[in-house]
């Protein structure tokens, strides 16, 4: 028989305080995203039910809000170009407070888009769903057709 070695105690890791205020604002987060996405998908779906005959101009119209939508968030947020930036990256001409309100900006941005983001999901996650109905199910099925 092998002999077993002994196993040497792991030290305790230091456990960080949860912040219970970002926790509670991440799951708000999260029950706005459904609700959100909900809303959306039933509206869809309700109108695609109640005007059957206007159905490509339904899906025109909410592909052009999600294209407006997702449009809105890139310019707003000015493609991102504020994000991971940090006060070394930041011309040296500029002022010790030019610096800090240009990363603050980009922040704040970030922080005000955040319904923005949360409505481009759920229209994203319907278009999503209608593809996978429309293309991948009847090509699933087919295989099961006779």
């Amino acid at each position: 028989m092998a002999k077993r070695r002994k196993r040497t105690p792991r030290p305790e890791k230091e456990r960080k305080p949860v912040d219970k205020r970002k926790m509670y604002g991440n799951i708000l987060r999260l029950l706005c995203l459904v609700a959100a996405t909900m809303a959306v998908f039933l509206s869809y779906r309700l109108l695609l039910e109640l005007f059957v005959e206007y159905s490509l101009y339904i899906l025109i119209g909410y592909t052009g809000v999600a294209t407006v939508l997702i449009f809105w968030y890139l310019i707003y947020n000015r493609g991102f170009s504020r994000k991971g930036v940090t006060v070394e990256m930041l011309p040296a001409d500029w002022s010790e407070e030019q610096k800090t309100e240009f990363i603050a900006d980009g922040e704040r941005r970030m922080r005000k888009s955040r319904p923005l983001l949360i409505a481009c999901v759920a229209f994203a996650f319907t278009f999503l769903w209608d593809v996978i109905e429309l293309t991948v199910i009847p090509f699933i099925l087919s295989f099961f057709a006779k």
